[in-house]
């Protein structure tokens, strides 16, 4: 087979024959599944008006709940690492907006960068709960602190997921790459969570729309008789 054939079975491939539509439900699914997995614990959030560190270090979730936790989100910060892959070359392929392309590409980037810092920080969180392996380096303050850190951070990486929404929007509504109805979904579930960090201070509304995305998205891939 020569060099131009493969070149030309690789562009007829299916979309779902390539890896990335089945990477995009996998991180929509763990990503949601990981914030289930909190340092916090339930608890805190029923807590008093003015909790103090006492309280707080007492309802810190236990080192193995924090881990799983980041173990998820790492599982889901790899498949988006292949979904966003994925995504771009199909876009690339079809859509005749290169700037809108070329957004896609650095916005993805983005987002898998703030979501290594937020994955790094689920870790650092569950050695230094108390019982973890890292706890005795930690002083009470220092641990609910980080705890507290960790959950905003893990929710606020996926922040620059809005902008990668806001493009794969656009080029849905623009070139049809994806069906309509997606398009408008990834501009709805982006205007909103904005919106929710804007107005309400609410930046960690991003980690719940990611997954939805994700996973509307990946089966939108599944469904495409484009090339993937």
């Amino acid at each position: 087979m020569t060099t131009q054939t493969a070149d030309a079975a690789v562009r007829t491939v299916p979309a779902r024959r390539t890896p990335w539509p089945y990477a995009g439900i996998a991180s929509g699914l763990a990503a949601g599944a990981s914030t289930f997995f909190l340092a916090q614990a339930p608890e805190t959030f029923d807590g008093p008006p003015e909790p103090t560190t006492e309280f707080l270090l007492a309802n810190l979730a236990e080192p193995a709940t924090v881990q799983l936790g980041g173990t998820l989100a790492l599982v889901g910060l790899a498949a988006s690492l292949v979904f966003l892959l994925g995504l771009t070359r199909f876009h690339a392929r079809h859509s005749r907006r290169g700037g809108l392309v070329e957004a896609l590409r650095w916005t993805s980037i983005a987002f898998l960068a703030a979501g290594a810092v937020g994955v790094l920080l689920r870790y650092v969180a569950a050695s230094g709960v108390p019982g973890g392996t890292d706890s005795a380096f930690y002083t009470p303050e220092a641990a609910v602190t980080l705890g507290v850190l960790a959950d905003q951070a893990g929710f606020g990486a996926f922040l620059p997921g809005l902008a990668v929404m806001a493009v794969v929007g656009l080029l849905a509504v623009r070139d049809r790459v994806l069906p309509l109805g997606v398009g408008i979904v990834a501009l709805v579930l982006a205007a909103a969570s904005t919106a929710a960090t804007v107005v309400l201070g609410l930046p960690y509304s991003a980690g719940l729309v990611w997954p939805l995305f994700a996973l509307v998205v990946g089966v939108a891939g599944l469904a495409s008789r484009r090339a993937g």
